[in-house]
């Protein structure tokens, strides 16, 4: 908004109950802006912290050591335990960053875009591929699979 196509009042007890109304907002804005980034860094903080303990959970599982650390000794409820504990860390690391607004949760992905078709006014060639006729399928119905169908310019 430009400073030309505002129109202000002649008053100036109006023009000054707007400025106060203003800076009241401005302040409030600016509580709410110190608030989100507060925010914005405890969960920056947190992934963090949460990333670091999946980093160190893989290495124990996956790493060059991991054959001695995974001994017979180790039961099935135990691995179960582990199992539960890795995804509980993606699944809050997944809810901190949908929180945050910072990047998409993992398995979520952007609505495709619908195709363009070509305009009307260019040619279209149709090209039909049919299998060679063989002597042993001589007289049987053929029966249409699947098709696949392009355009190219």
């Amino acid at each position: 908004m430009r400073t030309d196509d505002l129109s202000l009042p002649d008053d100036m007890d109006l023009l000054k109950a707007m400025v106060r109304a203003m800076a009241e907002k401005t302040t409030v804005l600016e509580d709410e802006n110190a608030a989100l980034k507060a925010r914005n860094l405890d969960a920056a903080a947190r992934i963090k912290r949460l990333m670091q303990i999946l980093k160190a959970y893989d290495r124990a599982r996956f790493g060059r050591r991991s054959e001695k650390l995974s001994a017979p000794a180790i039961s099935a409820d135990k691995e179960a335990q582990q199992s539960f504990v890795y995804e509980e860390i993606e699944t809050g690391i997944a809810a901190l960053r949908a929180q945050v607004g910072k990047g998409r949760a993992s398995g979520e992905t952007r609505a495709a875009r619908p195709r363009k078709g070509f305009p009307p006014h260019l040619e279209r060639v149709e090209v039909v591929l049919e299998p060679e006729d063989l002597p042993e399928h001589a007289g049987k119905q053929k029966v249409l699979i699947g098709e696949d169908v392009s355009e190219m310019p």
